[in-house]
């Protein structure tokens, strides 16, 4: 609740975020009880219910589709510091961020109103979505038409995009 409550206060009548923020941590209720207090896993068990809960509930694709990204992937971001930069380049596609390049606002929104909402951290700096927004944006500006393809072809072209996109986000770090 302290998360949802989080997320009201960063993204004030934002449906998808808000969503997103209230199922982000259905995996943890799947936890064995030889794992508690720990949640291993729990972003991987969260995508089933998840799933099944948009199904009964008919919740429309946008916000299964913010909602999955951030279960998934919201320790990912909360550690993004630590990850390789070929790691958040698959982190990114994962979140489908080069052809809804939106997304990645609410998704760092979404992991800080998980950070934050938590007794005593309210008030807690969340550079981490900083971070993942600004390396979004490197990898961004890099376009296949801007790159030297002449004598490449079809997935040769996306790896070049892939190599290219890496080296600006280690650039932007």
């Amino acid at each position: 609740e302290m998360v949802s409550d989080m997320a009201a206060r960063l993204a004030p009548g934002d449906d998808l975020v808000g969503f997103a923020a209230l199922t982000h941590d259905l995996g943890k209720g799947l936890t064995p009880p030889e794992e508690w207090p720990r949640h291993i896993m729990h972003e991987q068990r969260g995508l089933a219910p998840l799933r099944a809960l948009c199904d009964r509930l008919k919740i429309p694709l946008e916000h299964r589709q913010l909602a999955e990204a951030v279960c998934r992937d919201h320790l990912n971001v909360h550690r993004i510091d630590e990850l390789r930069d070929a790691t958040v380049l698959e982190l990114l596609a994962r979140c489908d961020a080069f052809r809804r390049p939106e997304r990645i606002a609410r998704i760092a929104l979404c992991c800080e109103a998980d950070k934050r909402g938590r007794l005593g951290f309210e008030e807690s700096d969340y550079p981490q979505g900083a971070t993942l927004t600004r390396l979004h944006q490197a990898a961004l500006a890099v376009q296949a038409r801007d790159l030297d393809t002449q004598g490449l072809a079809g997935p040769a072209i996306g790896e070049a995009l892939a190599r290219a996109r890496i080296k600006a986000i280690s650039a932007a770090r």
